[in-house]
Formats: structure tokens, sequence, C-alpha cells
């Protein structure tokens, strides 16, 4: 199967005052275009669609657009939140996204709940996908009791209760699946790309990269803008974002 991994889009990001829409737009078309040619069958955008939680119409325009033409190239669309978007936001327009083969998912769930999804895709192969949005240190312990962890260990770290949330969700990987993930998170020794928020990529909100389970055959993140590879049990990669999205991002390469 071949799955195409984009995010951080940050649609609706000036620079020194000045629009980059036309920008976005130019890339996000070449983006549905490489699904098409390529023949993807599944997408996964791993956050920050937007770089606000308030976009404005032509940036929500934007990106559902995107979301259209991605899913008009024929592959299955699965879409998780980042900390720059308004999960409550997608989640109103998460509905409307369905008969499109486009999956919002805006909150970190239990699997049952809809934070594990399996399907099969086009090529046949059966996907087991965790979704891990971007969850901060207020929602995590409300995710951790959902997940029916040990959320009532008061003194545990974001970390531990990140570690907790991502076992729960890893625990249907089996042995007749591709097993993904898709999370938005800042992973211990991935290197910022530039315009990333400082307060929630320092330290409080690192994981370790020891998190994912070995037989997870690819884990998807977004947060960091500078595609990168990361060390770990399994493979665990950032997408980084579409565009240089500020001066200290000018020599990074941008991928999907």
């Amino acid at each position: 199967m071949k799955i195409l991994h984009t995010g951080d889009w940050h649609v609706g990001k000036a620079l020194r005052g000045r629009s980059r829409a036309a920008e976005h737009v130019a890339a996000l078309k070449e983006i549905a275009e490489v699904a098409r040619r390529e023949a993807v069958d599944l997408v996964l955008v791993a956050g920050d669609l937007f770089d606000s939680s308030a976009p404005s119409p032509e940036a929500e325009r934007i990106v559902y657009r995107a979301l259209l033409d991605l899913s008009k190239a024929g592959a299955k669309v699965v879409v998780i939140s980042g900390n720059h978007d308004n999960p409550r936001r997608l989640d109103a327009i998460a509905p409307l996204f369905e008969p499109g083969n486009v999956i919002v998912r805006p909150d970190a769930v239990s699997a049952d709940d809809g934070g594990v999804l399996d399907f099969v895709v086009g090529s046949g192969e059966r996907v087991v996908l965790a979704l891990l949005p971007w969850t901060s240190k207020r929602y995590v312990v409300t995710a951790d009791h959902l997940m029916a962890t040990d959320a009532d260990d008061h003194a545990a770290t974001y970390k531990a209760r990140v570690a907790s949330i991502v076992a729960a969700l890893t625990a249907p990987f089996g042995t007749d699946s591709v097993n993904l993930l898709c999370g938005h998170l800042a992973v211990e020794g991935a290197a910022p790309g530039g315009g990333e928020r400082a307060a929630q990529t320092i330290f409080e909100y690192q994981v370790s990269a020891t998190i994912f389970p070995g037989n997870a055959h690819y884990v998807a993140l977004g947060h960091f803008h500078r595609p990168q590879k990361i060390a770990a049990p399994c493979p665990v990669h950032y997408c980084g974002s579409p565009l240089q999205l500020d001066f200290s991002d000018t020599d990074a390469a941008k991928s999907a």
C-alpha cells in the first residue's frame, strides 16, 4: 500500500503582514497531485491544518478544498488536530467530510470511540490506525481516563500519561494488519524547523520515542516543521511543513 504523510500546513500564516494564501494553495494542489499520480491508498494529515484556532474564511476555504482534492485523488484521508487547530471547529465540520471518505479526529478518544480505525484500503490490505491528536497538559488527564489507564495516579507526568495513552491505542495492533499511528506531539531528540510554539515544544511536553511499539509499521507525526526520522523501536517520521514558515526555516527542505 502507498501512504502519503503530510501536516503542519499552517494555512492562514502571514509573514511580516504578507498573506501566503497563494503559496498554500499551490503547495496543497501539488500534494493532491502527488496523491493522484502515485495512486496513494491513504493520506495522513498530522495536525496543524491552520495557523490559528480562529482561522479566516479564506483559510478555511483553502483547507477544506485541499481535503476534498485529496479525497478525489482516490485515497482515504484521515485528519487529526494539532496545537494550532481548534478541536471544536474541526469536530463541527467532521460529519460534512465523511461522505467524501475524509475522517477528522479532533480529540484523543479511546479505541472503541474512534481512536483506532480498522479498515481495508484499495490495495486489499487491512490497516489498523491509531490516532493521537494534540493533547494538552490540561486535557491529558481526561484522555487518560477515557483510555481506562492509570489516570488516578495524580503524580503521573505528562510524559507518563501520553505513554499510557499510546499503549492503549496501539493494543489492537496485530500480526495480520498494517499497524500505523498518526500523532501530533513533541518527541525527544527531534529538531525544530522554525515557527513552532516554544511553550509546547519544551521539556514538559516532550515524550520518549520508546513509547512507540516495535510492531508499528509506521508512525506519522506532526508538530516539528523539519522533516526527519526519529530513532525509535519502529519507523517514526515527522513530515515537516510544506512551506517555510519563518526566516529561521529558510534552509530546510520541504516534503510530504
